[in-house]
């Protein structure tokens, strides 16, 4: 008899196979011989640089299959790997108590770990969770244990694990394994977003699927409800080879709308973008059908370098997009450094809340030569296409003010020396924290347009950690409060004339499309794969009906009110 599983859907799709269930191969250490330190110390080096050569092999699979924005979260991998003060530990307890490399090994990163864990402060608890994948790789290399490959399963495979961390997700094999389902997570986690981009179905957070299955089992995996059928009937097996046979359909006739605008049935035309990371995103952009960049991230140019980039390198980089995307907006933020991104040639300070400290627009203000380099090579490459500059986490109409002047003396530089630019280039800001939103009439004053991040500005308005698993459920853009904060944003632009878009992961859920679209959003800017889809759902829209399902929706007091009301909506209006 076939037994229902609920979870979270974090990657939309079907999927009917066969389990692997994904567990590590047992290590097994001699904690009793006494060992040649160093013998040892060779050993724990030796183990590192295998660790980082696979790191690396992973990270350039990544940038092929996905773009280097989500590349980049392997750069941070490897520079905790090469951390010297934990290094410099555990060849100090190798050399002091005479033990092997693996157990000093363990006992480091175990000591390490737990002294991050217990502290309050979010980013040092995520690098606990981080250094924890990143020695046991370096462990099992030292002791010479393989790594479990999920680069090599059978077809149909549907991998159900604890958890799978950013390495484990890129070497999925996409020709054989078919979905994932993890116990924890949730839909913004690095494994659901890298699912998405893979447009691999994945059910995230089922608590104990693991217990529940054993390798072989078959099971469905519905990722359009969280649902997962362990051995389930020939009946439900026939329906859901047709559920899935429909997605795909659907998915084909998604294909169609490439080329056209996203306009509602009463005719209110919305933009349809996409969010990048470098230009070899793109070539996803273009074949989805966006018709804007609503948000390219600049810190992974920061990040993959040794160094600060130079003003003719980000030039390149800005004039590709620019002129790839034929005239379309290319919204491009500035350097959004700190929080959970740092890079290894700047000294960041550590910080009991680094992400309400020293970060993104606030270290370039302070170093206004790193904002001024950007600002050249924006404003240079705005020649060649039509590019606005977006600054991100402004809580200070001042901050806005300093950055344009900057922006000034920057086209007063390039007027000097006869460099073409736009005279007229747009300036925006992110909406992301409760500071602007709850002033937005004020802000809007300031600047040419407003983007909306809903990933901060949903956990700094209900001052929830959403990578925290104890508080994470907490986390939610329906809540109505967080809500109210997008509809004050985008009132306080329209009343300013300034237009407003949303780049958070919010705009491309399809629930939300009816509430934003009725509160006035302008443009929904994505992952590139959503854009058909959000298409698909504004086509299917009238103004006036979302207008009266925000007023109703905006009456309610929870998430789940607000979702009961929406999903019965979009029942009836999204076919």
């Amino acid at each position: 008899m076939s037994k229902i599983v609920k979870g979270i859907e974090a990657s939309p799709g079907i999927a009917i196979g066969k389990i692997f269930l994904y567990q590590e191969n047992e290590l097994v250490i001699d904690d009793k011989k006494k060992c040649d330190s160093d013998c040892e110390k060779e050993r724990l080096l030796s183990g590192r640089e295998k660790a980082k050569e696979q790191l690396l092999k992973i990270r350039e699979k990544t940038a092929e299959k996905l773009g280097e924005d989500k590349a980049a979260i392997f750069d941070g991998h490897i520079t905790l790997l090469e951390d010297e003060d934990l290094f410099d530990e555990v060849v100090e307890l190798i050399e002091d108590e005479e033990i092997c490399a693996e157990i000093a090994l363990q006992k480091g990163i175990d000591d390490y770990c737990e002294m991050l864990a217990n502290l309050e402060d979010e980013y040092l608890r995520e690098r606990a969770a981080d250094l924890r994948d990143i020695g046991k790789r370096w462990l099992y290399n030292v002791a010479g244990v393989e790594i479990l490959d999920l680069g090599s399963l059978p077809p149909n495979t549907i991998i159900a694990a604890k958890d799978l961390t950013p390495s484990d997700t890129a070497q999925i094999d996409l020709q054989n394994v078919v979905a994932f389902i993890t116990e924890i997570g949730g839909k913004t986690a690095h494994s659901s977003i890298m699912a998405r981009s893979l447009e691999l179905p994945a059910i995230v957070g089922t608590g104990n699927i693991c217990s529940l299955v054993k390798s072989g089992d078959n099971v469905i995996v519905d990722a359009l409800k969280g649902d997962i059928i362990i051995n389930p009937t020939e009946e439900e097996i026939a329906k859901y080879q047709e559920k899935k046979e429909a997605f795909f359909a659907e998915k084909e006739l998604l294909k169609q709308l490439k080329d056209k605008e996203a306009i509602s049935k009463d005719g209110v035309k919305v933009g349809a973008w996409a969010n990048i990371g470098s230009p070899k995103d793109i070539e996803g952009v273009l074949r989805n059908g966006a018709k804007g960049i609503g948000l390219y991230r600049t810190e992974f140019l920061f990040m993959n370098n040794d160094r600060f980039p130079t003003e003719d390198e980000q030039f390149e980089a800005y004039k590709i997009v620019a002129e790839k995307m034929e005239g379309k907006p290319v919204t491009i933020r500035t350097m959004d450094i700190g929080g959970d991104k740092s890079l290894p040639y700047m000294q960041l300070p550590k910080e009991e809340n680094p992400f309400l400290g020293w970060r993104a627009i606030r270290v370039c203000l302070d170093r206004p030569e790193i904002l001024k380099t950007q600002f050249r090579a924006l404003l240079r490459a705005s020649a060649f296409g039509y590019i606005k500059i977006m600054l991100p986490m402004i809580m200070d109409i001042t901050e806005i003010r300093r950055a344009r002047a900057i922006l000034e003396e920057c086209k007063e530089e390039l007027r000097a020396v006869g460099a073409k630019f736009d005279e007229n280039i747009a300036l925006g800001i992110m909406v992301e924290t409760p500071a602007v939103a709850f002033r937005a009439r004020s802000f809007a004053e300031e600047v040419d347009f407003f983007s909306i991040g809903t990933n901060d500005l949903t956990q700094y308005t209900l001052a929830v950690d959403r990578g925290n698993e104890n508080i994470s459920h907490l986390y939610n853009t329906y809540n109505p409060t967080v809500l109210e904060a997008i509809r004050m944003a985008i009132k306080g632009a329209h009343e300013a004339g300034i237009t407003i878009s949303m780049c958070g992961e919010f705009a491309g859920d399809e629930n939300a499309t009816a509430i934003l679209f009725g509160m006035g959003l302008d443009a929904f800017s994505m992952s590139a794969i959503s854009v058909p889809r959000i298409k698909k759902n504004i086509m299917a829209l009238d103004k006036a009906k979302c207008e009266s399902l925000v007023e109703e929706v905006m009456a309610q007091k929870t998430p789940d009110e607000v979702l009961a009301i929406v999903k019965k909506f979009n029942k009836e209006n999204l076919k």
